[in-house]
């Protein structure tokens, strides 16, 4: 949720961080601000699973979550496994290649990356349907 256009001076302040604000009422501006909130909870959803990840691996469990590594994706991605996918846009031949089939619910994250649990987990987390170990594949 966000406010467009002008607003008291002593509200935008006080408004939490869930209330967003842009000052303009250009439809492109409302827009960019859009994607980048947008953007900034993709990255909040996919720090949300390495942290899952890391808890699993704690517990000794295999972890129904994934990160970092191509091969792996790749694998999830060839045998069915993979529910959904966060990549940073820099990774485009993997993006076309899930965005063609359609089949895996695909999360483009964008712009600089590198100081979030995302940009330290080598820009690809993803999901799969159930625990499974991809070195088995």
């Amino acid at each position: 949720v966000f406010l467009v256009g002008q607003i008291d001076k002593a509200l935008g302040p006080a408004l939490p961080s869930t209330i967003g604000h842009v000052q303009s009422t250009s439809t492109s501006e409302i827009y960019d601000y859009f994607l980048q909130r947008r953007n900034g909870h993709v990255i909040g959803e996919a720090g949300k699973l390495i942290a899952q990840m890391v808890a699993d691996v704690g517990k000794g469990l295999v972890p129904v979550i994934g990160a970092g590594s191509t091969r792996d994706a790749s694998k999830a991605y060839k045998n069915a496994l993979m529910k959904r996918v966060y990549v940073h846009e820099s990774m485009g031949k993997f993006i076309d290649r899930v965005r063609s089939d359609g089949q895996v619910e695909l999360w483009v994250i964008q712009g600089d990356v590198e100081d979030t649990e995302f940009g330290k987990y080598g820009k690809l987390v993803w999901e799969l349907f159930y625990r499974a170990d991809l070195e088995a594949f």
